[in-house]
């Protein structure tokens, strides 16, 4: 409570000295309560304004690399996301699987999921997508001992894979013959099949244009191809047996 100051008699000098220093103080008071309360109303103002940086999470749904088939269908396993602020925002994730991705040619594509919070804030994810040819166990150097009339042929060949059709596999000697690269045979299972197939140029000695077909049967070794062989009107059959290395 304030001190009663001034009057009639002013005999008390220790309550004239107390008046005075009251009055020196209260502006002072006042000033800083002021300060004070404008401190408090920038921090509120600091915290209730606080900007949003943080880009939202992306999971990938089943994780980061995904092998698929050679000609298969594509199905895009998604992702799910999560902000610190907006909470799930996985109805918001896009991908670009479908355009990146190509079915029908094997290879490693990179594919993006993209995600946007309320404060435009963006995160991003990738995960690689292989696509296979489901033949590549075939593939590899093998050697081999080719049985055809009468005589045996040992050689090493190189087993190749189509890169446009799943299960297709490639030779670069078919049957012994130098430069025969252009023939193939289909897998189904353990099964091995080579569909009937004319040399576009002529292979051998003497060179001539071929004709194939056959079929046979994989093993833990390699595999073995029982052939038919077509030149010049004339037929002959062999045995292939391939032993991988």
């Amino acid at each position: 409570m304030g001190l009663f100051c001034g009057g009639k008699g002013r005999t008390f000098k220790k309550r004239d000295y107390l008046c005075a220093q009251e009055k020196k103080t209260t502006p002072m008071k006042k000033l800083l309560f002021g300060s004070a309360a404008l401190v408090g109303m920038a921090m509120l103002s600091l915290t209730s304004c606080k900007s949003d940086e943080t880009a939202p999470t992306i999971t990938i749904t089943g994780g980061n690399t995904q092998t698929v088939s050679l000609n298969a269908a594509l199905t895009d396993p998604g992702a799910t996301a999560n902000d610190d602020s907006d909470g799930d925002v996985t109805s918001l994730v896009t991908s670009d699987y479908l355009e990146v991705v190509d079915k029908d040619q094997t290879g490693t594509y990179t594919v993006t999921y993209t995600v946007a919070d309320k404060a435009g804030n963006v995160g991003t994810a990738t995960k690689a997508v292989i696509v296979r040819n489901d033949a590549y166990l075939l593939a590899g150097n093998y050697a081999v001992t080719d049985l055809s009339g009468g005589a045996s042929t040992p050689y090493t060949e190189t087993i190749g894979l189509s890169t446009t059709v799943n299960n297709r596999i490639t030779f670069t000697k078919f049957a012994a013959y130098a430069n025969n690269n252009a023939i193939y045979a289909n897998v189904t299972g353990t099964n091995i099949t080579v569909p009937s197939q004319t040399t576009p140029s002529p292979v051998g000695s003497p060179a001539a244009i071929r004709t194939f077909d056959g079929n046979g049967t994989t093993s833990t070794a390699g595999f073995i191809i029982n052939y038919n062989e077509n030149t010049n009107g004339s037929t002959s059959s062999g045995i292939g047996t391939y032993i991988k290395q």
